[in-house]
């Protein structure tokens, strides 16, 4: 069977008045080569896709996020299979939501999750509002500021240490 050994991830995370879009991408290899023959000769791309949903809100629901003070939950709403113009290059693609209360000016979210050592390097964005910013960011990795600042681009390279928080200060507003 299939062995897959991923290499390299991407998140973003997209900020709207009340919910945060996070967006995650995960690239695979596969060594062996037949796991693209495997789930479209057996139809089971909806099946495996929906499995790694499943897995993925597992996942997430380890962890404790806050925003503004308050728990939330991260909502995993789909997953998908993509192969990526050959048979041993596929990506996971899930898209989620994170609903949290508002405030006009700055909010402040908070991850709180397990510290490990980052197994293959990857790079999260956080966009803000048109009219909004990032104002601050507290994370392991190595922080860029694009857009005068409404983007911010953080990338952890394989091996480095997360020791289990990370937080992003941004600016919000309901008209915008």
């Amino acid at each position: 069977m299939a062995r897959l050994v991923p290499v390299f991830g991407e998140g973003f995370f997209h900020i709207t008045w009340g919910t945060i879009y996070y967006t995650i991408v995960f690239d695979y290899v596969d060594l062996e080569g037949d796991y693209y023959d495997y789930v479209t000769s057996h139809e089971l791309e909806d099946k495996e896709a929906e499995e790694a949903r499943r897995r993925m809100q597992e996942f997430m629901d380890e962890e404790k996020v806050i925003v503004n003070g308050m728990r939330t939950r991260t909502i995993v709403d789909s997953a998908r299979i993509v192969f990526r113009g050959s048979r041993r290059r596929h990506s996971l693609v899930f898209h989620a939501r994170i609903p949290y209360e508002p405030i006009d000016g700055l909010n402040v979210y908070e991850d709180y999750y397990e510290p490990e050592t980052a197994e293959y390097p990857y790079t999260v964005y956080w966009i803000a509002q048109p009219c909004g910013k990032i104002r601050g960011v507290e994370t392991p990795g190595y922080v860029d500021r694009l857009a005068r600042g409404r983007i911010v681009e953080i990338s952890i390279s394989k091996g480095m240490r997360l020791d289990g928080y990370e937080a992003v200060e941004f600016e919000a507003h309901a008209e915008c």
